[in-house]
């Protein structure tokens, strides 16, 4: 009887699944990448360390004040911040201060602002406890230039300072303030001008510095996809001296692949794999059973064997198997490679329906050697290609490696064994 149709519906299913798994795969990558790509980490030459936050996170200031206490201990003073001249100008006669009248004052005016939040205000407490010797430099255009930017050229009068570089560095970011306000019918925080004057007020503060400064910025100025914006042009300015990292990035973390401990993910993975196959072995006995067995090949049997050792062991203590995702009042944090740890699971649960349909038809072992959802031998290649993915997303070499030796010797002899039955 020639079945040649039914061939060819089984490969196009195949080339549909596999073409599917291969499109999720491949975004995930792709757009790690692409995310990743964003940052550009300091190495030993980089002088200027900025840094993209989101404006009122108290996640964000916290790590943000221990990157700065950080750079501090290594001798940094210097430190850029999002605010105009006057009010960073404020905050540095607030650090020799005994009180907090100038700061409360500085905060009254900031509200209505993302940066009048009590978190901001936090953030400047700890700094002037910690790091009292810290110097703020700040290179935006003349944001409440009518409150704090007048109340700072009044307080230069006072103290002799009209005639002062001070004065005309606040008469300047005011201007600079007024012209970009009055250039946008509405302001929505970034404007061609805006960021012309954020890289002039930046290039002219740095120049008062020993060289190392750390900058916190909004994050859409920071980005290095962005060279329209502030890094993108500082860094055509400071080449090679100058990086940019999401604080979100920092606060994410890494997923070291070979950290060892217990691993919840891994220990799923094993039950969803061996508890069908294991009540397949303790319930079914036919006539073929001892046949399939005889026809194994010796060396993909031990591959099999060696590789499923390994495989449990590999699963159960590298904890970069689990899921590495970070949920925080500010939002959840997470790498788009956690789309092939999904790609797997979605594979092992086709596993289990492809043993599900086994018991439904009357546990005929031939179902054990058939395709199942465009997959050929599926049981062997849903649970491989699932753990092979999780060794691609954990980024651990040995279970890759292990991935494959147990999937030679499993998917090698299902395939013998599915071709002596004429499955294939």
């Amino acid at each position: 009887m020639n079945n040649r149709p039914g061939r060819l519906r089984q490969w196009i299913k195949t080339v549909i699944s596999f073409a599917v798994l291969g499109t999720v795969v491949l975004s995930g990558i792709i757009l790690s990448y692409k995310d990743h790509a964003i940052d550009v980490f300091p190495t030993d030459e980089t002088q200027i360390r900025l840094y993209g936050e989101y404006h009122g996170a108290e996640t964000y200031y916290e790590t943000e004040f221990n990157l700065w206490k950080d750079y501090y201990n290594e001798g940094y003073r210097d430190l850029f911040i999002e605010l105009p001249y006057y009010t960073a100008e404020f905050l540095n006669v607030w650090m020799n201060e005994d009180d907090n009248a100038i700061i409360d004052q500085v905060f009254e005016d900031l509200q209505g602002s993302a940066a009048g939040n009590e978190y901001y205000y936090g953030f400047f407490e700890e700094i002037k406890n910690s790091c009292p010797e810290t110097v703020f430099h700040g290179t935006d255009i003349g944001h409440q230039f009518e409150s704090t930017g007048i109340r700072y050229l009044d307080y230069l009068e006072k103290t002799g300072k009209k005639d002062s570089p001070e004065y005309e560095k606040t008469v300047k970011c005011i201007r600079q303030g007024v012209e970009v306000y009055t250039d946008n019918i509405v302001y929505t925080g970034l404007s061609p001008l805006r960021e012309n004057y954020l890289v002039e007020n930046f290039i002219e503060a740095y120049d008062m510095t020993d060289g190392r400064v750390m900058g916190i910025y909004g994050s859409d100025h920071t980005r290095s996809d962005k060279p329209e914006y502030l890094y993108g042009r500082l860094r055509d300015h400071y080449a090679g001296k100058i990086s940019t990292v999401r604080i979100s990035t920092v606060i994410f973390g890494e997923n070291p692949p070979y950290k060892i401990g217990f691993s919840v993910t891994g220990l799923m993975i094993l039950l969803m794999m061996f508890i069908p196959k294991i009540l397949q072995i303790r319930t079914v006995k036919t006539a073929d059973s001892n046949k399939h067995a005889a026809e194994k090949n010796r060396l993909l049997l031990i591959l099999e064997r060696a590789g499923e050792v390994t495989l449990i062991v590999s699963l159960l203590i590298f904890k970069s198997v689990d899921p590495h995702v970070k949920i925080n009042p500010e939002g959840v944090y997470f790498d788009w490679i956690l789309i092939l740890w999904i790609a797997a699971f979605v594979l092992l649960i086709l596993y289990e329906c492809y043993w599900i349909r086994f018991y439904i038809k009357k546990k005929n072992e031939k179902y054990l050697y058939s395709s199942f959802a465009g997959y050929p031998v599926a049981g062997a290649t849903l649970p491989v290609i699932a753990v092979l993915l999780i060794g691609i997303y954990s980024g651990n070499l040995v279970l890759i490696a292990v991935s494959i030796i147990f999937g030679s010797g499993l998917i090698g002899n299902h395939v013998i064994l599915a071709d002596s039955e004429r499955i294939l």
